[in-house]
């Protein structure tokens, strides 16, 4: 399955992994940085071959297919020995596992590369794509799918456990062989294949979590026609009825103009109406409340797969928030002392997500190293794009919104309508509440938890008190007093200060 490199880092943390995705339209190698909860892929290559093209109807790769993607692959793996990676794994998925010359297939990979392929089996795939969606949202109840150039594999999850699943052989490449290129023809088959799944009907009304490159072209496309604010498609969310009347329209579009779109590659383009038509027919099944783009699936359950169980049972928002606020934190993690003060706070504000609360005590310092003038919207940007899989966009938004108050921004300004757009008004307030709560704790404590500890805020009421013991340091009271004040009016209260090292 695999084969080990010597040049493996020093621990086990630093153990840089890496797959290569062998599918029926493309063939991606991806090399994560490290072994942890919220990995970043530092390489991240692909080539799309088509290789299962001639499956459907000549039940075999064809000469040509064959040799460029053995020749592909032989680069990728040369590719991730550069990293180096301590381990690389190679999976094929359904176009090899159809195809008559697909055990040819591997040992020409073997021969040439050295290493040896994964067939999985189709529910081998699927448990591999749900268990990528899952790394990202790890108590997940709905039903996620993964559409492929060959199959789509369907799973069904309650709390983040597999309760069922299906591969069926309907990916884009193969309905466009078996019906000759009719895209009239494909519904009826993809609604015989999707009525052979007796368990469908119990999960219908749950989300559905769509997976596979076909289906985040889709939600690409989506955004760009809506001047959607967030150009990241893990999190994109759309209603049943939005995805049904999108689905149709791009079933309807002509050559010209699928040639035509530009957020999405050409070769992608070609099997957008494809891709489209399964879709239409999943939701047209399932009925869910609605359909979230996620960029997790197979490749990322593997990676999830290597985890010991103390990782994996880490919450991948800590664990993503505490890898961006260490690359840019001054002083050890204060978090916790943060989130202790801030307490009293978050009683007070109209709405609480504690886990965002903590997630925003984590980031607390993440602009320090930027230059003043724009620390705010710097700030703002570095979360609203992380990097990380492990965020819908609302959370995205509040973050990003409550890091750009905390750094001294707006929240009505124009450089936050961003944030505005994706958030509701009582999220909007509460993000400005805790960034000026943390605005305030920054500047009494500078990130140091000892200080922040001389520094207590309680709750008097429906007011809050600041005490500024013995042990403070305050150097401006005035710019603390200003803090406060302003913090008090995002809560509708007063804050008080006492001074007790006076008295």
């Amino acid at each position: 399955m695999s084969r080990s490199k010597d040049a493996a880092l020093s621990s086990e943390a630093n153990r840089r992994i890496g797959v290569i995705d062998i599918g029926s339209n493309s063939i991606r190698l991806v090399v994560y940085d490290r072994l942890s909860r919220a990995p970043l892929p530092i390489i991240n290559r692909k080539a799309v071959l088509g290789l299962g093209t001639d499956v459907e109807r000549y039940g075999r790769f064809s000469d040509e297919g064959f040799a460029a993607a053995v020749r592909a692959i032989h680069a990728l793996t040369k590719m991730a020995e550069d990293v180096p990676v301590s381990d690389l794994t190679l999976l094929a998925t359904a176009g090899v596992r159809s195809a008559r010359n697909g055990e040819a297939f591997c040992d020409a990979i073997r021969e040439k590369s050295g290493y040896s392929v994964t067939v999985l089996s189709g529910e081998e795939e699927a448990e591999l794509s749900a268990l990528g969606v899952v790394s990202a949202l790890p108590h997940l109840t709905g039903v996620v799918g993964d559409l492929g150039g060959g199959s789509l594999e369907l799973v069904a999850l309650e709390n983040g456990k597999v309760t069922a699943q299906t591969s069926l052989d309907i990916g884009p490449l193969r309905l466009i062989e078996r019906t000759g290129s009719k895209l009239t023809a494909a519904s009826a088959l993809i609604d015989e294949a999707i009525l052979s799944v007796g368990w469908m009907e119990e999960w219908r009304s749950r989300n559905f979590y769509a997976v596979g490159g076909a289906w985040r072209a889709i939600a690409k496309v989506h955004m760009a026609q809506h001047d959607y604010p967030l150009r990241v498609v893990h999190g994109y969310q759309m209603s049943r009825r939005e995805a049904r009347d999108f689905t149709e329209m791009l079933e309807h579009l002509g050559a010209a103009s699928v040639s035509g779109i530009r957020v999405i590659s050409s070769k992608r383009a070609q099997t957008l109406p494809w891709g489209a038509i399964a879709l239409d027919r999943v939701v047209a099944a399932l009925k869910p409340k609605s359909v979230v783009f996620s960029a997790h699936g197979l490749r990322e359950g593997h990676h999830f797969q290597t985890l010991n169980s103390k990782t994996q049972a880490e919450d991948p928002l800590f664990s993503a928030c505490h890898e961006l606020a260490g690359q840019h934190r001054r002083f050890p993690d204060a978090s916790d002392a943060l989130e202790t003060w801030i307490a009293p706070v978050a009683e007070l504000m109209p709405k609480t997500d504690e886990r965002l609360v903590h997630a925003a005590c984590v980031l607390g310092d993440v602009g320090w190293s930027e230059h003043p003038e724009y620390r705010s919207e710097q700030a703002l940007y570095r979360v609203l794009h992380m990097p990380w899989s492990v965020l819908d966009h609302g959370q995205r938004a509040f973050l990003a919104l409550v890091m750009f108050v905390r750094y001294g921004g707006s929240a009505g300004s124009k450089e936050a309508e961003i944030c505005r757009r994706l958030l509701g008004d009582e999220d909007a307030q509460t993000a400005k509440a805790l960034g000026k709560a943390l605005r305030l704790a920054f500047k009494l404590c500078a990130g140091r938890s000892k200080v922040l500890e001389a520094t207590p805020l309680s709750r008097d009421g429906e007011n809050l008190i600041l005490e500024l013991g013995p042990d403070a340091t305050i150097a401006s009271p005035d710019k603390v007093a200003r803090y406060a004040a302003s913090l008090g009016r995002a809560l509708s209260c007063k804050v008080t200060i006492t001074d007790t090292a006076e008295t």
